[in-house]
């Protein structure tokens, strides 16, 4: 059997049979990687540890005919304190599952493997309880994950007429924004006059929104968004993201129960 290197991280665990586990890799060099630790539960194993969630390893496979195997697996980072904590094991399961519902197998991103590290990271050093930070992270990752898709909404010209968008055409007649999930992006107000499903968004939730697809994740994480303001961009980014993406993420459904 072939052999290959992967640098990846843990995405999903199961167990397979009484001593075997399955698990769900992202790797830098071979993008979604489905494979198979054999004795991994047993009690001297040398997978101990090692193959827990969000831990990024380097390990060595044999590809198999339709699970690869686990030949060798050596720590290089581990996000422990995810695990620890309800809510960022939330926030971290929504972020793996658009990974898993999305990537294909053995088809590599550098620029989205760097994303999840990234934000994985960040969300393991917040301090306990810091849920708002975690959130911050959660809705960085959506935007920076559409963008990498291809799919940044229009925010300077109408997405129907391509107009460039000015205060005089952009702002309705209650001084909100027009944003359209299914037209993607800014509407003008010419163009708004018979379109169901707008969203009006007040200018300070705007430049948020503009900004969670342009700025760096610290200036993300140093920003101060109302209570309002999250919900807003929580919800038009999930919108957003079901919509364009066309696949379901039940993760966003149980984030929305425990945070209530």
């Amino acid at each position: 059997m072939a052999t290959y290197k992967a640098k990846s991280i843990v995405l999903k665990s199961y167990r397979l049979g009484e001593v075997d586990k399955i698990i769900k890799l992202f790797s830098i060099e071979h993008g979604m990687i489905s494979a198979v630790a054999k004795g991994a539960y047993n009690f001297k194993s040398r997978f101990s540890g090692r193959l827990e969630l969000y831990n990024v390893i380097d390990c060595e496979m044999s590809e198999g005919k339709n699970l690869d195997i686990v030949s060798q697996a050596e720590i290089i980072e581990v996000f422990n304190n995810i695990s620890s904590d309800f809510y960022k094991f939330g926030v971290s399961q929504s972020i793996s599952e658009i990974i898993l519902k999305t990537q294909s197998e053995k088809s590599p991103s550098e620029i989205i493997f760097h994303l999840l590290y990234v934000v994985l990271r960040q969300i393991n050093k917040c301090n306990p309880q810091d849920n708002t930070t975690c959130k911050k992270t959660l809705l960085f990752f959506i935007a920076r994950f559409l963008k990498i898709m291809g799919y940044v909404p229009l925010f300077d010209s109408c997405s129907i007429c391509g107009s460039k968008l000015d205060d005089k055409k952009a702002v309705s007649d209650t001084g909100n924004l027009i944003f359209s999930i299914s037209y993607g992006g800014m509407i003008c107000k010419t163009c708004s006059g018979n379109i169901a499903g707008l969203l009006l968004i007040e200018k300070e939730c705007a430049e948020i929104l503009i900004n969670l697809f342009s700025s760096k994740i610290e200036y993300i994480i140093s920003l101060r968004i109302s209570d309002k303001n999250m919900g807003k961009l929580t919800y038009i980014l999930e919108k957003y993201f079901l919509y364009h993406m066309d696949t379901n993420i039940e993760s966003f459904d149980y984030l929305e129960k425990i945070e209530k």
